[in-house]
């Protein structure tokens, strides 16, 4: 099932499918207009947090450098220029 979502608005992943165990996201995203022609490159990283909201680990920080997260349930495929 794919759900295309604009800026700002959310979708909770919990509440109306209590037995979810696997997401897959996908970012795409238009250029701009106005932006001059010039190259740009966007990044998506994810923070895994602990149930106080803390990043515990540094290897809980998963973007281009780190792939996977510390318990390897993140995984990142990589920059796509």
């Amino acid at each position: 099932m794919g759900i295309s979502l604009s800026k700002g608005q959310k979708v909770d992943l919990t509440k109306s499918n209590p037995g979810l165990t696997k997401i897959k996201v996908g970012l795409g995203w238009d250029t701009n207009k106005y932006d001059g022609g010039k190259d740009f490159d966007l990044d998506a990283s994810v923070f895994l947090l602990d149930g106080n909201g803390k990043c515990s680990k540094e290897q809980n920080f998963v973007y281009f450098n780190n792939k996977t997260s510390a318990d390897g349930s993140v995984v990142h495929s990589g920059d796509n220029r």
